[in-house]
């Protein structure tokens, strides 16, 4: 699990930033620039787990392997979404605190379901 959330780093990193341009300087709502980030998300958490997290993966060819991965996990990101969506909109909390709030909620489950899709 822990080397799960190491590999997330890299996505968390550019995520935030992201998120905050998207909705401070271009005036984005916050439901679509989230939705925004979350695909940059899986795509970089993919490929992160594929080549650092699961070595032992069952050999499917990445293109399948991928879609996979994406037809589940956006199962959990829509969750996500739809859990910040009410958040900032129903109670105007800060944007950027739900967005870490969610990925500590949703990291377990995400773990276990890459790990069945890369390991089998």
């Amino acid at each position: 699990m822990g080397g799960f959330l190491v590999a997330g780093l890299p996505a968390f990193a550019l995520a935030i930033p992201l998120n905050w341009f998207l909705v401070s300087r271009l005036m984005w709502g916050k439901s679509g620039a989230y939705a925004l980030v979350l695909l940059m998300q899986v795509a970089v958490n993919f490929f992160m787990c594929r080549w650092f997290v699961f070595t032992n993966r069952k050999a499917t060819p990445v293109l399948t392997q991928f879609g996979q991965f994406l037809s589940g996990i956006l199962v959990f990101r829509i969750a996500d979404w739809a859990l910040y969506t009410f958040l900032v909109t129903a109670f105007d909390f800060c944007f950027l605190a739900v967005q870490v709030v969610n990925i500590v909620i949703f990291s377990v489950l995400k773990f276990k379901f890459s790990r069945k899709v890369m390991e089998g």
